[in-house]
């Protein structure tokens, strides 16, 4: 692993609501992410975890403090730079899937891609070589309703791997999926992992914690531990 700071969270704080009824989801977080790190944030519902991941995933923006990302304060970035970021630097892997409905395998993986500069053809052989690395050649031109909750997953997979981002964002991957599949899911990001990309997990389950580099624990949106 190299001792190189990609993200760094200052003094982050997330509140929701108005005056008379504000909700602190997050609190004086400060933490540094290296390089090549797999990362397990851990802690109950409502801790803080999904906040916290999706501020670090450019989806939402803190109240106060303030994220670099590759030293560059994503804080003062306007929104077409964010999604730049979010388009080239981040993968993200979500309990649900969130896959299209209407749309083949194929074209659910290739979705990331919309806004790339890849050519057809580029794009065509990346997700041909994800399609086959994750296992679900058979499955090209299915429909989600087609598939099992491991197959989703592989899916889900594939896609955010699709414009090859240096950081996978992984909220509760394993949530959806019976143990066999969550356990095959896990050893997928750990192989992930260890070609170089940063992977952090939102998660509840210990066992998954266990699984990597670092484990941040939230309790009532605070950080209580750092393993």
């Amino acid at each position: 692993m190299k001792e190189n700071k990609i993200i760094q969270l200052k003094n982050i704080e997330k509140s929701f609501g108005k005056k008379d009824f504000i909700i602190k989801a997050l609190s004086n977080i400060t933490i540094d992410i290296f390089e090549g790190e797999m990362v397990a944030i851990m802690g109950a519902s409502g801790s803080g975890k999904s906040t916290l991941l999706n501020i670090i995933g450019c989806l939402d923006t803190q109240t106060s403090g303030d994220y670099y990302l590759y030293n560059k304060n994503v804080s003062k970035m306007s929104s077409k730079e964010k999604s730049k970021l979010r388009c080239s630097e981040l993968g993200f892997i979500v309990q649900d899937f969130a896959l299209i409905n209407e749309y083949s395998v194929y074209k659910n993986i290739i979705l990331p891609c919309i806004y790339s500069k890849m050519n057809k053809k580029a794009i065509n052989n990346r997700a041909k070589a994800l399609i086959k690395q994750l296992k679900i050649d058979d499955k090209t031109h299915s429909y989600p309703s087609q598939l099992s909750g491991g197959q989703k997953q592989r899916t889900a997979i594939a896609r955010a791997l699709m414009n090859d981002p240096k950081i996978i964002l992984a909220d509760e991957p394993t949530g959806s999926l019976d143990q066999q599949n969550g356990h095959e899911v896990i050893k997928m990001l750990k192989h992930i992992n260890n070609e170089g990309k940063t992977v952090i997990i939102v998660t509840h389950d210990p066992n998954i914690a266990l699984e990597c580099n670092r484990i941040i624990y939230l309790c009532d949106g605070k950080i209580t531990q750092k393993v």
